[in-house]
């Protein structure tokens, strides 16, 4: 994983002819390599599921998470711009979004209005979940509300949310995961309209035993793997779960999502799903911690562990709460070895923003997506 700056123009790269002429045909490559595809074994018979058994083809789906920090000291304007920046750049196919405010989400749509086909209005794109309303959005009740995104540049539909639990509160805060079906189109080809289900939340934030955060987020993480449980299961769609996580990766609560065990075997059998970040290692040790158990399976093959590359930054620290998950009945988690060499399956970026606190991060993954 590669950590880039973004505080004005994008960096660019200047390819020579020979990549060039190559990129060529790899791009033209990976355009017919979908008409080819069949249904293919996927990480869903280690789930236990069935499997749909329709038609489907491979495709690349990306997707950006970023906790904007709306209402904080106007950090969401700063982080909008460095997410805007990534959607250029990048095109992703969708946008998770934490901590929000109804402002920033409208000058959001404005951006990508682009995105709106004829006889389709914003909602077709875009979907806000209130979780409260909070007075650092802005003046006037009608404009304070502050919650979760969910936008795509292909047409979302059944958007839902579900309650999470949040034992001992302190606060009114209300947890939720936000969920919609997103109809991905390729260059060639059009898949189904429930082909990918999204879904973004954010978990409690807190630290210590007196602020009863660990628990509360154990919960909100059982509650999120049981709503999407079914759908992985039974192999109904590709799932995408992105959001802030409030937990570094190593942490128990992290263990009811990541297939990966904490020893960075695929023994975890609670976890449905596979990270973007779990393919590299550690050059150094990572920022705030002694070298240990997580630098070492870093570098045991294939190349997969439970840690990633900071996406927030605080007091000093620098640590992983942020996470693109991909449901494992339509991702795979290691490389394979072809004709063009090595080819990973998932990856990513963390995209720097002005603000000190939570990066974008942009994921992907190669996934079996049902054809329409």
């Amino acid at each position: 994983m590669r950590v880039r700056t973004a505080v004005g123009a994008r960096t660019s790269r200047v390819p020579t002819v020979a990549t060039t002429v190559l990129g060529g045909l790899l791009g033209l490559l990976a355009l017919l390599l979908p008409l080819l595809a069949v249904p293919a074994p996927s990480a869903a018979n280690d789930a236990g599921a069935g499997g749909a058994g329709g038609p489907r083809a491979a495709y690349r789906l990306e997707v950006v998470t970023a906790n904007l920090d709306g209402a904080e000291r106007s950090r969401g304007g700063d982080k909008l711009g460095t997410v805007q920046r990534v959607v250029r750049g990048s095109a992703p196919d969708v946008v998770l979004l934490q901590e929000v405010c109804w402002k920033h989400f409208r000058r959001f749509i404005e951006a990508n209005r682009s995105w709106i086909g004829a006889g389709e209005s914003w909602r077709d794109h875009f979907a806000f979940q209130k979780l409260r309303y909070h007075s650092g959005c802005a003046s006037g009740k009608g404009v304070q509300r502050h919650g979760l995104v969910i936008a795509s540049r292909h047409r979302l539909s059944e958007v839902v949310s579900h309650r999470l639990p949040n034992p001992h509160s302190r606060t009114p805060h209300r947890f939720r995961v936000m969920c919609a079906d997103v109809a991905v189109r390729g260059p060639l080809l059009a898949y189904a309209p429930d082909a990918v289900r999204a879904c973004t939340t954010q978990l409690r934030a807190g630290r210590g035993r007196a602020s009863g955060a660990g628990p509360a987020r154990q919960a909100q993480a059982v509650a999120v793997r049981r709503v999407l449980a079914p759908i992985i299961e039974r192999d109904r769609a590709a799932v995408v779960l992105g959001g802030d996580f409030n937990a570094v990766p190593q942490k128990g609560t992290m263990s009811q999502l990541y297939r990966l065990s904490r020893h960075g075997f695929l023994t975890n059998q609670r976890g449905l799903f596979f990270e973007a970040d779990q393919t590299g290692a550690y050059a150094s040790t990572p920022t705030g911690r002694a070298a240990g158990l997580e630098q070492i399976v870093c570098r045991l093959t294939p190349r997969v562990c439970r840690w990633g590359d900071p996406t927030h930054r605080s007091r000093g620290q620098a640590r992983k709460l942020d996470y693109v998950f991909f449901g494992v009945n339509r991702a795979e988690p290691a490389a394979t070895s072809g004709l063009f060499g090595t080819r990973h399956h998932l990856g990513g970026d963390v995209v720097r923003s002005p603000s000190a606190t939570h990066e974008v991060y942009l994921g992907w993954a190669d996934l079996q997506l049902d054809l329409s």
